[in-house]
Formats: structure tokens, sequence, C-alpha cells
């Protein structure tokens, strides 16, 4: 074979295998909690009214029955996509656990909804580790088990932590990812969408 032609099933080799790289980084950066400190979506409004899809998790703590979107009617929910194994969601419980103590009473409805990262033998799909997590992080508002992912997909998420902020009138108004801590700027950023919705 001429210099030439090794030289570009050499340079197709490398290629396809960038590409490979390129493909794999993405899978495991969509799948593992990895420090997003630069989340562009944290102050993203959605596109337009976009009505929240209904879940269907039968598993809750925190709550004497599964909620449903439709008796939160009327209520801002907020939705935290998280796993107790996950350092940036747990880094973000304070600000959760903050919002919950001031805003319940004001009509905000913070959902958890634990979804395992890990196959079930890594102890995430069990339900007394969920809940020693929420006793641990001082947790009370609700959380659903997701186990099987199946809310996970409905939302489309991609990334632990995600936030899902749904209006009054059950419509997704605001989504973000990444870990934030009490006071800081992404905090307040939620703050003031939280109070927002609240005053409509």
């Amino acid at each position: 074979m001429p210099p030439s032609g090794v030289l570009f099933l050499a340079s197709f080799a490398a290629a396809a295998a960038a590409g490979v790289a390129l493909e794999t980084a993405t899978q495991v950066r969509a799948q593992s909690p990895v420090p997003l400190l630069s989340a562009p979506l944290l102050d993203a409004p959605a596109p337009g009214p976009m009505p929240a899809p209904v879940w269907h998790n039968t598993s809750w703590l925190n709550t004497d029955h599964p909620l449903t979107l439709d008796e939160l009617r009327g209520r801002v929910v907020l939705l935290n996509f998280w796993v107790f194994t996950c350092y940036n969601c747990t880094n973000t419980v304070p600000s959760l656990v903050d919002f919950d103590h001031k805003y319940r009473g004001r009509g905000l409805t913070i959902v958890g909804i634990h979804t395992p990262e890990f196959p079930p033998y890594a102890g995430e799909h069990d339900k007394g580790n969920v809940e020693r997590a929420l006793q641990k992080y001082g947790i009370e508002y609700p959380n659903a088990q997701d186990n099987d992912s199946r809310t996970w997909n409905l939302y489309h998420i991609r990334y632990w932590p995600s936030f899902v902020l749904i209006d009054k009138r059950g419509n997704i108004r605001y989504e973000g990812y990444g870990e934030f801590h009490l006071n800081d700027g992404s905090y307040r950023t939620w703050e003031r969408r939280i109070e927002e919705l609240l005053a409509e």
C-alpha cells in the first residue's frame, strides 16, 4: 500500500477513536453527578407555557399518600431530581430545606424525585436507605422513589441535581441543573423565581 494510503488509514482510525472518546465522555457527563458550577440553564425560563407531565410514582416518603400534580394545582411546585449518593445533590439540600421552611406556608411545595444512578445492588433503590438520607439531611418535604427513572425520562432530565419549577396552573416555567448553596447567586435566582410565581 502506498505511504499516502497508510497515512489516510491512520488518520481515519485516529478520527474514529476521537469520535468514540467524545461520545463516551458525553454519555458519562450526562449520567454522572459532576460539579456543574457554570450551569447555563439555572436562570433559563421555559420557552413558553408547557403543561408539566403527570408523574405516576407509587412509592413515597414524607407523605401519607402518593402526591399527584392535580392535587397540587394552585400551589407552586419545585421538583428536585436527586439521589442521596450524589455529592452535588446533597450540597444543594440545605438550600431546598431553607426554601421549604420559608415558603411552604406561602404556597410552595417541594417534591424530591429520588432517581438512582447505579444498579440496585448499590443500595440507592432501597426505601430504608432513602428514608435514612432524608432524616440525615433534615428533609421534610415529600419524596417520590423513581427507581425505574420513569419520571426522570418523562421530564427529559440529564443531570443530578436538576430542578423544574411549576406554576400554580401546572405549567413548567423554569428548568435548571447544578449545585448551589445557601445565599449564593444561584440560590437567589431560584428564590426570585419562586417569589415571582407565588405572587401570580
